[in-house]
């Protein structure tokens, strides 16, 4: 299947900042660990490293568009062109050594997600998709899977936060996924946790204040693998404004949103 310039340009930049983070656990270098709050949301000088090949990759072919990254912005602010990049998706499983983390880095055109890549280092798995074709994992084509009973879906959810009000939120959510679904997990990556449902092997996920850099890219992919990603209330979710989300593999979504209605 030929991609498109933007879709090899994703999947480049994805692999560059993989391969930074690769590069980082090997050597075994201090990861010099701060926090963005309190206690709960981590950075590292590998989240740092990561944007910044990422952003090169990006630029060098796109010098004219924006890179919107969670740690920072680069390009030019007016373009209706603008890349949004997780360069380390998962960064207190990397921190504390555990195999659950990515690179996220989509393009969205005049508000519009066309192109994705999330990669995955420690396994080499690329996901992938553009908005006219399907979704692929290693250039195989992806499918949710078939499970049409909430009671049998396995499900996120997950939540990083150090508010008193959210924890209440996420504890209450929780018990009520855990009411009607065949399980519930806590994965740490948005991004590898929709790439997960778009593979198959998870139903569902479930999570408050997600950023465009968390789920765009996955939510491309999983949409092109024949799932779905829309708000609480079951309105679709189309803008790069932070959002709370839940994911399925469409068999279950509807089910899913009638028990969540307790909680919006």
């Amino acid at each position: 299947m030929t991609s498109s310039p933007e879709l090899r340009v994703a999947e480049a930049a994805a692999r560059a900042g993989g391969a930074v983070l690769l590069e980082r656990l090997h050597a075994g270098a201090d990861l010099e660990v701060g926090y963005k709050d309190a206690r709960a949301n981590l950075v590292t000088a590998a989240d740092r490293e990561s944007q910044r090949a990422v952003t090169a990759t990006i630029l060098a072919t796109f010098p004219q568009h924006l890179v919107n990254g969670e740690e920072g912005t680069a390009g030019n602010p007016g373009s209706g062109h603008v890349w949004y990049v997780d360069p380390l998706d998962g960064t207190t499983n990397y921190a504390h050594g555990i195999p659950f983390f990515c690179v996220s880095v989509a393009l969205r055109a005049h508000g519009r997600t066309v192109a994705g890549a999330v990669y995955d280092p420690l396994h080499d798995e690329l996901y992938a998709a553009a908005a006219e074709g399907g979704a692929t994992l290693n250039g195989a084509p992806l499918r949710v899977s078939p499970v049409t009973r909430l009671d049998r879906a396995l499900v996120v959810a997950q939540a990083q936060t150090v508010d008193a009000g959210q924890i209440r939120a996420y504890a209450r959510l929780v018990e009520r996924l855990m009411s009607v679904t065949g399980g519930v997990r806590s994965l740490g990556s948005p991004a590898l946790t929709l790439c997960a449902i778009a593979a198959g092997r998870l139903e569902a996920y479930c999570e408050y204040a997600m950023d465009a850099w968390d789920i765009a890219a996955g939510q491309l992919i999983l949409e092109r693998a024949g799932g779905r990603l829309t708000l609480f209330d079951g309105r679709p979710h189309q803008s790069a404004d932070r959002a709370d989300v839940v994911a399925s593999n469409s068999r279950v979504h509807q089910e899913l949103i009638t028990a969540l209605k307790e909680l919006t």
